[in-house]
């Protein structure tokens, strides 16, 4: 879940590297798989023969539009624009200077998604479809964190449409262990609170789904939060650290227990970018320690409050 500032794809190609200066590459014919454009609009179920071929039909003439990421560097598997790969271009290479400097920069692979979540992606079916309909639901429903920020509401006047209009800087905050005084559990409080319900209480945390409301719907958004809800707990290091003060709570409910984020990690995260649940977090019970640093985040069990998190937090984005 979070970013390492590179693209990769999955197929790789043979090389040889050399010294520098001195790169030959064999290379093998590469195909990359498109994820499937489709409307989505439409709410039957959907066929080959509706996938939309013409990616831009209905764009803007004044649309400006890089194409896609179609140079691909053959050290390491980096995809760059046209204009990216000719920045400093060297002659007959096939390796680029802002990806891996023609070679000299090593990064491991990027590791690949669960097999079951890239194909939410890829399929033409009605579920899939539902689900990138509602992405953005789904994205917010199992977010740690909410959006702040000054909303100037003084625009909305009379009977034009909507606009929200966000002043100045925004940022995220993040609410305390668990909710206090009898109020719903919002945002990390769904993975440590009633997660007998948490399927129905992330459900309706967030607003209803965009498409119409259709007798598949209902089973559709269910499904899908299910199995989101697994990928999750199987896959992501801060998901597990919830799930641990979840387990605490419930073998000791009176204890006093504070979740640390750490803030600074033993390796470089622009390098290991999949850190497990210790390098991201600390369950502390009672006292806070000394060793916390300037840039952790402390979430008490029940302060009623929201705190704001710094974007130089490691994990600020996978929040």
């Amino acid at each position: 879940m979070t970013s390492t500032g590179r693209s990769t794809i999955i197929q790789k190609s043979s090389s040889i590297k050399l010294p520098r200066g001195k790169h030959q590459l064999k290379r093998k014919s590469t195909h990359i798989s498109a994820i499937p454009m489709f409307d989505l609009t439409l709410d039957e179920e959907i066929n080959d023969d509706q996938i939309i071929e013409d990616v831009f039909r209905g764009t803007l003439i004044d649309y400006l539009n890089h194409g896609d990421q179609t140079f691909i560097c053959h050290m390491c598997h980096a995809k760059l624009w046209k204009d990216e790969s000719v920045r400093g271009k060297q002659k007959r290479n096939t390796s680029y200077s802002l990806c891996c400097c023609y070679g000299k920069v090593e990064l491991p692979p990027l590791k690949e998604a669960p097999s079951c979540y890239k194909n939410i992606y890829r399929s033409i079916d009605s579920k899939s479809k539902y689900f990138m309909k509602n992405i953005r639901r789904f994205n917010s429903m199992f977010s740690f964190t909410s959006m702040g920020g000054k909303v100037d509401s003084s625009i909305n006047t009379g009977n034009a449409p909507y606009i929200f209009r966000l002043s100045g800087q925004n940022y995220h905050s993040m609410g305390s262990l668990l909710p206090t005084g009898g109020s719903r559990p919002n945002f990390c409080q769904l993975y440590i609170y009633d997660t007998d319900n948490e399927i129905s209480n992330r459900s309706t945390s967030i607003g209803g789904p965009t498409t119409s409301s259709t007798s598949s719907s209902r089973p559709y958004d269910l499904q899908i939060i299910e199995f989101l809800k697994v990928m999750l707990d199987s896959n992501n290091a801060l998901v597990k650290s919830y799930r641990m003060v979840r387990g605490s709570l419930h073998e000791n409910p009176g204890a006093n227990l504070k979740l640390r984020l750490i803030g600074k990690r033993e390796q470089d995260g622009r390098t290991y970018n999949l850190p497990t649940s210790s390098e991201v977090a600390d369950l502390i019970v009672g006292d806070i320690l000394d060793s916390i640093e300037k840039r952790d985040i402390i979430v008490e069990t029940s302060s009623g409050l929201l705190k704001r998190i710094s974007e130089l937090h490691p994990s600020y984005l996978a929040l």
